[in-house]
């Protein structure tokens, strides 16, 4: 289906609809190339649309790329919320596992964090970047909630610093575990094995780390 196959949307639910199918091109996009492969051209091409259509949706490709984040948050929290829940009171290294896991099962989240300040807060409006900001403070503090309500001899403030802390943390390690083919390459070296980071173990001793500084 293209752009000129139906008229242009504008009841609030046409435009919603639009607005998911270029969700979903980015998204496949994202994940098949990375920021790269997502360019405005690509989604549009992807979704059926024209490249100036796309512009009645998202005010730039970075724009698009956010809502995306938007979306990630969403399937993220339940998930970290879920397994925290099932977390012993009080068992840190399982809490500091159940956060590592949901980091896993939502690569696309990591990858979107790694590049919102070099490339997702360029090329916006201020207010989009603030409804992005309001989100993750939204997820910093319901994760550091449901820690605290496993970790009750700890403050809420705390908690919460540890999950936005494991946030930056993420979000700097993310591309260096996850590199080019090239760089993968070099890594293997043994003269590299000491900047070789692995998700499953390094995130998870960081945060048994923050959790027990706390």
């Amino acid at each position: 289906m293209t752009e000129t196959h139906f008229q242009r949307a504008r009841k609030p639910e046409e435009q919603q609809i639009r607005r998911d199918a270029l969700l979903a091109a980015a998204a496949a996009l994202f994940d098949e190339g990375g920021p790269e492969g997502a360019g405005l051209n690509a989604i549009a091409a992807r979704a059926g649309f024209t490249k100036s259509n796309v512009y009645r949706y998202f005010e730039s490709r970075e724009q698009v790329l956010i809502g995306l984040l938007h979306e990630a948050i969403d399937a993220f929290l339940p998930r970290i919320e879920r397994d925290l829940a099932a977390c012993a009171t009080g068992d840190k290294r399982a809490i500091a596992a159940a956060g590592t896991m949901a980091f896993v099962a939502n690569p696309r989240l990591p990858r979107l964090l790694a590049i919102l300040a070099s490339t997702l807060e360029r090329n916006v409006s201020v207010e989009t970047i603030a409804a992005i900001k309001r989100r993750l403070v939204e997820m910093v503090r319901r994760i550091g909630v449901a820690i605290n309500n496993k970790l009750p001899e700890t403050s809420v403030e705390d908690c919460v610093w540890t999950a936005a802390t494991v946030g930056t943390f993420v979000a700097g390690m993310w591309p260096n575990a996850h590199p080019s083919t090239a760089a993968a390459e070099v890594l293997e070296r043994p003269e590299f094995a000491a900047l070789r980071p692995s998700v499953d173990r390094d995130l998870e001793r960081v945060m048994l780390a923050l959790l027990n500084s706390i």
